[in-house]
């Protein structure tokens, strides 16, 4: 039996095949083929180019797959759900038998929905609260209740933990075969990717005093205490949306496990690495003071210092202001803070926003 691969541009099928072969075709029911696709974790802004190379550590990896086709009706027509706990990976190839050609679909892409966090009152709860496993081919897609799937963080401490949870639909076009024997399969040129739902952040520090310090912890204003689980973009613009109203922000306060020491003079300490830990991840959002003074001015930080030279109780310094970030901190990227410890022991900070990536010190490129 003859067999032939055609290769389909995400969102992009060309017109003219599509319109000949229905043309031809009038009288005929559409073929069954096998389609391909190459679902891969996001490493950079969304509607760009995957960067599967990149993850920090397993957290940032998927631990498991679940991956549902919809066809133009609403029905569920496959759906599928990998393992992958024993080898966590960025990328992952997958085939389905048996789908109705001549369609637009939509693919939704869901991965680590098992992750559990821990609230601060001790009870263990879903990150991503929805039972996905419900959702079974010849059903009806429950699009209202997937759109409105939000993740909170209802502690001052509580970060997302790992493995991250992560989504990501996609509309793909198929081309008509019609039933002449043949088996026909499509292979999704460009990648599916999948955005983790988690704004990483990690924290470098300068010590221009001549104080020997340590850092103790950190505070931050305004996060985002709830974000929903599927990104929001419409007609190609994506934005981050007020979850529960504008007001829905909290301080999110981090002790190390560890305090860090900072001698005097010291240059570039990286502070999660140094106290033995994780990035932290939180959750996307937006902000605006609304004062004259600090048009555009948004999330802020301040540090908890302690000096033995001045006894054994810590302090913190004044909070100060993140310059230069966009309107608002999307999901899936990496917020890279850079606080100075002046002479007279208060902050100054850079930021800077990069795809989800490890960065080096002196990055060429940031917001």
């Amino acid at each position: 039996m003859s067999r032939s691969v055609f290769i389909v541009l995400l969102f992009a099928v060309s017109l003219g095949l599509a319109s000949c072969s229905k043309g031809e075709y009038t009288e005929e029911l559409p073929a069954l083929m096998t389609l391909k696709i190459n679902v891969g974790v996001s490493g950079v802004w969304p509607k760009t180019r995957a960067d599967y190379s990149e993850a920090e550590n397993d957290d940032e990896k998927m631990h498991n797959l679940r991956i549902m086709i919809i066809r133009p009706s609403g029905i569920v027509e496959k759906t599928a759900y990998i393992d992958l706990e024993t080898a966590p990976v960025t990328e992952r190839v997958c085939e389905f038998p048996d789908v109705l050609s001549g369609e637009s679909k939509r693919i939704f892409l869901i991965a680590n929905e098992h992750t559990q966090k821990t609230e601060e009152n001790g009870t263990v709860e879903s990150v991503v609260p929805y039972d996905f496993s419900r959702i079974r081919a010849g059903d009806l897609f429950p699009i209202n209740d997937i759109s409105d799937i939000t993740v909170q963080l209802n502690g001052k401490t509580e970060q997302l933990p790992g493995p991250l949870p992560m989504s990501d639909m996609h509309q793909v076009d198929v081309p008509f075969f019609s039933g002449d024997g043949e088996e026909h399969e499509v292979t999704v040129q460009e990648p599916l990717t999948i955005r983790r739902c988690a704004v990483k952040f990690t924290y470098y520090v300068t010590n221009e005093s001549d104080k020997d310090l340590q850092v103790v912890g950190l505070e931050m204003e305004k996060m985002a205490r709830c974000a929903y689980f599927l990104p929001r973009e419409f007609e190609n613009e994506y934005f981050v949306p007020s979850v529960n109203g504008s007001d829905n922000y909290y301080s999110f306060s981090h002790t190390f496990l560890s305090p860090v020491q900072v001698s005097a003079h010291a240059e570039e300490i990286n502070l999660l690495e140094q106290a033995g830990e994780k990035p932290i991840y939180l959750l996307e959002g937006k902000y605006e003071d609304k004062t004259p003074d600090t048009e555009m001015l948004n999330y802020k930080m301040a540090l908890e210092l302690k000096c033995d030279e001045f006894g054994s109780d810590s302090w913190k310094t004044t909070f100060e202001y993140f310059p230069d970030l966009p309107e608002y901190l999307r999901r899936n990227t990496h917020v890279v803070v850079h606080a100075t410890i002046q002479a007279d022991l208060e902050i100054r900070c850079e930021v800077h926003v990069h795809p989800y990536i490890g960065v080096p010190l002196d990055p060429d490129f940031g917001l």
